[in-house]
């Protein structure tokens, strides 16, 4: 069948009436004042108004939106979350029947003449997201139980037979046991990785609002990471506790995670005796905090790939071939979720510098 050809005056009201009526999203129009302009036929369907209702109406007095705790939120409240998490968040629309819808939304001016006229917000129904989310976390419940606390029960009873409390044990046996126990150790940390991973991808983690003292994390973050220090035998250098007067306003928790990540991974692939240096740079509206190590850099082929899930460079499986491959992919989920950028700089054999950009504070955004 040969589709009419629409002429360009043919574009006419019920036209762009008809291309609305079919996008598959609900989309809501407001003007300057928020008053209700237009809205489309997968609105009417989700939320349950007509057009004919709600046109010429507040949004916020007709459709609420909720949390998740059923708190009532506006639009702005919710950009401001859109641009410290980094990602869309979900609410609830409150239907007319009073039950709630999950979704999230995109909001975007409408612009006539370079002038700003209203908004427009498609928002996407998340119903079957929050079913597949509740299994998920269902399975986070069942693994931390069932798959921690026998990793755990094992650590002890070697702890146990290494200290003799059975019976003395000969050089061979002790061999063998403490080849089991860091291999139980790995275990544990693999599956603690990949309930925190899990745990992230499922947006259930909390989002503070808090100021964060350069200084006072520094000082945390030489705490947090003695044993990797040690470990690696590297000589750790941490000039953010030298930075009294510099703050961010953001996560303490996530942030601190991020640079943990950071100096651990560096001392991880750091030769003995070699230097991790951690530092930061005050910009006009951010911190750009810096990582940096001599140890065996990143492949250059192999540098696009290195934010990924579970991957390895290859020089890094041949140093160390008991890895995750989950530092650095959870560190840029976390950066994300902060509205901070990661970025690095590697050459293969002269090291790496990791950098986290955070900015100084909540920006305020309007429509």
């Amino acid at each position: 069948m040969k589709l009419p050809i629409l002429k360009a005056e043919k574009l006419d009201r019920e036209f762009y009436k008809a291309l609305l009526a079919s996008i598959g999203e609900g989309m809501i129009a407001v003007d300057m004042e928020g008053v209700i302009l237009s809205v489309n036929r997968a609105f009417e369907k989700m939320l349950g108004w007509k057009q004919d209702e709600v046109v010429g109406k507040r949004l916020v007095e007709i459709i609420p939106r909720e949390d998740e705790e059923g708190n009532r939120i506006n639009i702005e409240e919710r950009m401001l979350m859109q641009f410290f998490s980094g990602s869309l968040p979900f609410f609830y629309f409150v239907r007319k029947d009073k039950t709630r819808l999950p979704v999230n939304s995109v909001i975007n001016s409408i612009t006539i003449d370079q002038k700003i006229i209203g908004v427009v917000e498609v928002f996407h129904d998340l119903t079957r997201e929050k079913v597949l989310e509740k299994l998920r976390m269902d399975f986070l419940t069942l693994a931390s139980h069932q798959l921690r606390t026998p990793l755990s029960g094992t650590k002890w009873l070697i702890e146990t037979m290494k200290r003799g409390v059975l019976g003395p044990l000969n050089e061979k046996q002790r061999d063998y046991m403490d080849e089991i126990y860091r291999a139980n150790e790995r275990m544990i940390k693999l599956v603690f990785d990949m309930i925190n991973v899990l745990r992230l991808e499922s947006g259930t983690a909390t989002i503070k609002k808090e100021t964060v003292s350069v200084s006072d994390l520094g000082e945390n973050i030489s705490v947090k990471t003695e044993d990797a220090v040690a470990k690696g035998k590297i000589t750790f250098r941490n000039a953010l506790k030298n930075y009294k007067t510099i703050a961010v306003e953001t996560d303490a928790a996530l942030l601190q995670s991020v640079l943990e990540c950071f100096v651990a991974n560096a001392a991880s692939y750091s030769q003995p005796g070699q230097e991790v240096a951690c530092d930061a740079k005050e910009e006009a509206d951010a911190v750009t905090f810096s990582v940096k190590d001599s140890g065996i850099g990143i492949p250059k082929d192999e540098q696009e790939r290195i934010f990924e899930k579970f991957y390895r460079a290859s020089n890094a499986k041949q140093m160390r071939p008991d890895g995750t491959g989950l530092g650095l992919y959870t560190a840029s989920i976390l950066a994300d979720k902060i509205g901070a950028k990661v970025s690095f700089e590697s050459e293969e054999g002269k090291g790496s510098t990791f950098y986290l950009r955070v900015p100084k504070r909540f920006a305020k955004i309007t429509i």
